[in-house]
């Protein structure tokens, strides 16, 4: 009897032994030479972080099982969502600085807006023209920000002018500016500037067999950068207007009219890659 309980001694001592030297080596799990002092070896399966809801940035919520603070590097699966600006948390994996929770991933949150519809502007001053903004549509006008923080908006338009007045008398060439204001509005505020182009008519037909040459939505294009602080989940409405100017020197002063028919209208229409666009971008909390 007492033979057993001395074996039984030996086979504990062995083990303890052997757990202690592992202990202090490196660890390998499905790998038979660990290459650090946890190797995890496995094409199937992942590693399951403990999955914890935190209560925000700042508060450790998980525990230390020595009884003190948790160590920089302490790692979990975030399931809350909470909203504060540089400190909002999302579902997740985030470690622990060592006074705060930070996010593991990247954070990426970009979308693009497409104008999905051709507009023939018109001045204001005409029976059959476009009175005052004219609303340029896109494929959506709400943007909803994944994080809250600083997003950069880049906005590009274009625009193009319309018939000119044919020439009369002695006179050859016409060429006029036509143009007008747009409007960016986005989270409250509105942003405004204006763009012009020009047109011109060139009617040398009575010289050396020369004939009417046109030319009509010669384009300019702009692109304008803004910078908005957005909150996170908080859907943003957005619009784009336009409002052309009464085009003296351009068919029925840059309107459209039946009789006689004119058409001094300008452009803001889809030509291939031609189009207005917003872009916003995610930068920084």
């Amino acid at each position: 009897m007492k033979a057993v309980i001395k074996n039984k001694y030996i086979t504990v001592g062995l083990f303890l032994l052997f757990t202690s030297y592992v202990s202090l080596a490196q660890v390998g799990i499905g790998e038979s030479s660990p290459k650090g002092a946890l190797d995890i070896s496995s094409s199937t399966m992942g590693v399951v972080f403990p999955v914890v809801a935190l209560v925000n940035a700042t508060t450790q919520t998980v525990v230390n099982p020595n009884g003190v603070n948790i160590v920089a590097g302490t790692t979990v699966y975030n399931t809350t969502t909470h909203i504060n600006g540089v400190d909002s948390l999302y579902p997740g994996i985030f470690f622990w600085t060592g006074t705060k929770w930070q996010s593991q991933r990247e954070r990426k949150d970009n979308k693009l807006f497409l104008q999905d519809t051709s507009v023939r502007t018109g001045s204001d001053d005409s029976t059959y023209g476009t009175s005052g903004d004219q609303t340029i549509p896109f494929d959506s006008n709400t943007f909803t920000p994944i994080y809250s923080g600083k997003y950069a908006i880049h906005l590009t338009v274009h625009y193009g002018g319309g018939n000119v007045n044919t020439p009369t008398g002695s006179q050859y060439v016409n060429m006029a500016k036509e143009g007008g204001v747009f409007k960016f509005t986005f989270n409250g505020t509105t942003h405004t500037f204006d763009l012009s182009t020009y047109s011109a008519y060139n009617n040398d037909s009575d010289f050396n067999g020369g004939s009417v040459r046109l030319s009509t939505n010669i384009f300019n294009q702009v692109a304008e950068d803004y910078e908005e602080t957005l909150t996170a989940n908080t859907a943003y409405p957005f619009t784009l207007t336009f409002n052309q100017d009464t085009a003296p020197g351009f068919e029925a002063d840059g309107d459209v009219i039946v009789s006689p028919p004119e058409d001094g209208r300008g452009y803001i229409t889809i030509s291939d890659s031609v189009k207005c666009f917003i872009e916003i971008n995610y930068v920084y909390n």
